[in-house]
């Protein structure tokens, strides 16, 4: 038999995901539950830590504990280059995307900053530790909502006196602009990591507690030689679903996703 603290948890979720308290509504009271359920507040209050790491619940200072209000979630194409712009619509595939499901866009305009590489960024860019390079920052919304983080960083060799280190939207789009000036993109690798927000990323989402649980894709983009993009997304696993696409899918199967 599971814990009792397991157990009062499997109770609290199953009435959550049969709408008993709908998001946004306060459960009851640690002592309300201790005398419902018959288990000591110690269990009441290890049973509640589940479900708030679990994203499920969510405790407000001086307020009480309540059902956490989830966004709805968002499909992200990732078998679609972001960084191209679409042929019919505004903006780039991110934009377009968002456009055909009826939801309203937004990108935050781009900060632009010369750093030291990184370790991770090093490896992935071939070049070395402490290189500069240049990173562009852009936040993004759906609907308002803060929705995902993307930072790309560029070679120093291939970003400097261009568009990449200039403030400001590059209209032609970052895999146009690479192509200009003789790097044509050819192929990406993609690599998926999961962890939790870090603070500076829980301010922006706007969650608190322990954060949200964060799907992170990093991207590496090549032309014939070299690695000449390294682009880093945080998407929040609670508002969004990461999709590919692999194949010949017929088109009213991919719409569904």
């Amino acid at each position: 038999m599971p814990p009792k603290y397991q157990q009062l948890a499997d109770r609290l979720r199953k009435a959550i995901e049969d709408g008993r308290w709908a998001p946004g509504d306060q459960i009851p009271t640690e002592i309300e539950l201790r005398d419902s359920s018959g288990f000591s507040v110690n269990t009441v209050r290890e049973a509640i830590r589940q479900l708030v790491n679990q994203e499920l619940l969510e405790k407000r200072q001086g307020e009480g504990t309540f059902v956490r209000r989830r966004p709805d979630t968002f499909p992200v194409l990732l078998s679609d280059e972001e960084g191209r712009r679409a042929a019919d619509l505004p903006g780039d595939a991110y934009v377009s995307s968002v456009l055909l499901r009826g939801r309203r866009p937004e990108v935050g305009r781009p900060h632009v900053d010369v750093v030291e590489a990184r370790a991770d960024v090093a490896l992935r860019l071939d070049v070395k530790v402490g290189a500069k390079v240049v990173t562009r920052v852009q936040q993004r919304f759906v609907d308002g909502t803060p929705w995902s983080l993307q930072t790309s960083y560029y070679p120093m060799d291939i970003a400097d006196g261009t568009d990449l280190i200039r403030p400001g939207d590059i209209e032609r789009g970052t895999i146009r602009l690479l192509e200009d000036l003789g790097h044509p993109q050819v192929g990406y690798t993609d690599e998926l990591t999961a962890r939790m927000s870090y603070p500076d990323e829980s301010a922006f989402f706007a969650v608190t507690g322990a954060g949200v649980s964060v799907q992170v894709l990093w991207r590496t983009a090549f032309d014939a030689e070299r690695p000449i993009r390294l682009t880093v997304t945080v998407y929040p696993a609670d508002r969004n679903r990461l999709v590919y696409h692999i194949g010949s899918v017929p088109a009213k199967y991919r719409d569904r996703s």
